[in-house]
Formats: C-alpha cells, sequence, structure tokens
C-alpha cells in the first residue's frame, strides 16, 4: 500500500519552531498555493527554491507566533474579504475552486493561511510600520542633497521583486532563484503573488507595489532597466548590492516637472521604505535570535 508511505513522507517534520512544527506539507502547500493558472508544477521547481520556502515558512511562524502571543485578532469579515479578492482574479467559480483542488487546499484551509497572513501583516504594522515616521527636515535635507528629485522627468508605476544575497543564499544561490522566478512569470504566473511569496523587499505583502516613482529614486540599475521597458513588461534579472531584483513597470508618463508636494511625497515614501527596511531586519532578528529553531535535515535512507 502507498498511501502509509506517501503520509509518512508528507508529514516528514523538517523544522522545528518553539513548540510549533513546519513539515513536509507545509513546504509543499507553499509552493503549490498559485491561485493562478500555470504551467509548471511546483514539483518542477529547483531545490533552492524549496530551501527559501522553508526559510520564509519560519520567519513567518515566528512572526505568527508573536502575534498570538500579543493577541492579535483578525475578524471573519477580513479573511472574508481577502478571499473575494482573491477569488475575483478567476474568470469564474469554477475555476476558482479547479485551483483550489489543484493546489490540494480545502477553502477553510486557505482561511486558515489568509488569517495567519492578516496576524503577520498586522504584527509588523504594530511593531515596525508604527514606530516610523520621516520629518519634514530629513526631506527638506534629502532634497537638498538630490535636487535631481525635485526636476523634471518621466514617472513609471512600478513592482519589484528583491531575493537577497546573505549568509544563508550565495550569490549563484540567489542568481538561480531569481530566474526561476523570471521563467514562471514568463510562463504567465502573477508577479504580485510571487512578489508575497518570494520577494525579501519591504513592498512584498503589498505584492511588490512600488506605486509612481521618478527616475532617480530607485537604485541606479533598477531605474536604467525600468525606464526602458513598455508597459506590462518584467525586466530581466538585476543584480546589485543587495542581490537580485525584477522590475515590472505598470504604467509610464511624462512630466514637465514636479510640484513641490508631489516631490515631498516622493522623497517622503523613499525615506521611509529606507528605515522600513532596517527596522523590520533588526526586529525579525530579534525574533529569531529568541526562537529555538532547527532544521532537519532528511535521512540518508529516506526515499
Amino acid at each position: 500500500m502507498a498511501g502509509p508511505v506517501q503520509a509518512g513522507t508528507v508529514n516528514r517534520i523538517v523544522a522545528v519552531v518553539n513548540d510549533d512544527v513546519i513539515t513536509e506539507a507545509d513546504v509543499d502547500a507553499y509552493l503549490s498555493l498559485r491561485l493562478e493558472e500555470q504551467e509548471a508544477p511546483p514539483d518542477a521547481e529547483p531545490a533552492q527554491l524549496r530551501s527559501t520556502v522553508l526559510r520564509r515558512l519560519i520567519e513567518q511562524r515566528v512572526i505568527l507566533q508573536e502575534a498570538r502571543r500579543q493577541g492579535v485578532e483578525v475578524d471573519a469579515d477580513d479573511v472574508t474579504e481577502r478571499v473575494e479578492e482573491i477569488r475575483q482574479r478567476f474568470d469564474s467559480e469554477e475555476a476558482f475552486q479547479r485551483s483550489l483542488d489543484e493546489s490540494r487546499l480545502s477553502m477553510e484551509r486557505l482561511k486558515e493561511q489568509l488569517r495567519d497572513q492578516l496576524m503577520v501583516q498586522r504584527l509588523i504594522d504594530l511593531k515596525v510600520r508604527a514606530t516610523i515616521t520621516v520629518s519634514p527636515f530629513e526631506i527638506a535635507k534629502e532634497l537638498e542633497a538630490h535636487p535631481e528629485l525635485a526636476g523634471a522627468g518621466g514617472r513609471a508605476r512600478a513592482s519589484h521583486i528583491l531575493v537577497r544575497v546573505n549568509q544563508g543564499r550565495s550569490v549563484e544561490q540567489a542568481r538561480t532563484l531569481i530566474a526561476d522566478l523570471r521563467r514562471q512569470l514568463t510562463r504567465g504566473a502573477d508577479f504580485a503573488d510571487l512578489a508575497r511569496r518570494y520577494s525579501e523587499d519591504p513592498q512584498a505583502q503589498a505584492g511588490g507595489a512600488l506605486g509612481w516613482v521618478a527616475r532617480g529614486e530607485l537604485l541606479p540599475e533598477l531605474d536604467q532597466a525600468l525606464f526602458t521597458l513598455n508597459a506590462g513588461e518584467v525586466s530581466e534579472p538585476i543584480q546589485t548590492s543587495l542581490g537580485f531584483h525584477l522590475v515590472k513597470l505598470e504604467e509610464q508618463r511624462t512630466a514637465e516637472s514636479r510640484a513641490d508636494t508631489e516631490a515631498n511625497h516622493a522623497v517622503s515614501q523613499q525615506l521611509y521604505q529606507k528605515k522600513f527596511q532596517a527596522v523590520f531586519s533588526r526586529w525579525l532578528a530579534g525574533l529569531l535570535q529568541r526562537a529555538y529553531i532547527e532544521v532537519i535535515a532528511p535521512r540518508r535512507d529516506a526515499g
């Protein structure tokens, strides 16, 4: 009988996070939660992608545990609203249900995952975003140092995915992952969906949306690539000091000049994101340092 053997493999514990566990099934569910029609099955993705997913699940589990300790609550109406947002991506209810079936997700399991995501987002809002401010003095100082930010130039509404190079991921591993995400996009994957699940940018939970940006606001490598794209196009992988990036041009417009309020808002957003990344990284590092985390390697005789 193959059933019990398969169940044992699926339920294998791959990590312990405090008093909770992450199983092979959790990793599979995260990989297969597409809720979009795609050609490539989850098991076609490289092994490094599973390692990245496991690290992301560990981080999310630590934040979720902290949210529960802090008493963060999510209303059922908020979960229902999020389900409806996902349902609207499909042409019909049948297509939505078919995607759930292919992802091996029940409606209750989907709602549970969305509830956890909302709890994580609300704790980040409470513990990170609420602590960050950008003063008029900081905006003025930045505009004085970079007057081009207030000058004339085109504007672009863009989205972004970042795969970082760090102690847990080499340059080649990051390059492999970003290339795999780029391939998924060429096969019709949703940019916002991939950004929410794999990007390590502060805007990941917003689907990687950067809003309207002007020339000079992004890193030079991203700026140069973005303003050569046509609307709807995604760049080739871009390497910077942070890691590897993909940028998507959603919409573009030209501008003769920028009003003071518009320039101030753009600079304020830029400074806010820099502060958010620094504060979030420190906060998450503290949670991870205080947590008991054990990654369990598969047995050599497994399979």
